[in-house]
């Protein structure tokens, strides 16, 4: 299986040790990584996309989207985001080994 075949959290729970925690410290844990690693992705994006994605963006923010639109608009305008998201927990891990 690709990692791409992998949810984000999915991604996280095996690229960390979670063994110390209990169920619902690990579940919080990984959600709160996840949406971590999901805003600086996104971040990154945007800045590596320039001026014009970033104002469609800031306008397409103000519709205040749900989940499934958010996920659409970035499929649509950002297709490199998915390894941006896997260079991400890269950064992320080996900021957790320093």
């Amino acid at each position: 299986m690709k990692e791409q075949d992998y949810n984000l959290e999915e991604i996280i729970e095996q690229s960390f040790d979670f063994s110390d925690y209990s169920v619902e410290e690990k579940r919080e844990l990984i959600e709160e990584t996840s949406g971590m690693i999901m805003e600086s992705s996104l971040l990154r994006a945007l800045e590596e996309a320039g001026e014009e994605l970033q104002e469609k963006f800031g306008d397409f923010i103000e519709l205040d989207p749900d989940g499934d639109l958010m996920a659409m608009f970035i499929e649509k305008n950002i297709p490199n985001f998915p390894n941006i998201v896997i260079d991400e927990i890269r950064i992320f891990k080996e900021m957790g080994n320093e």
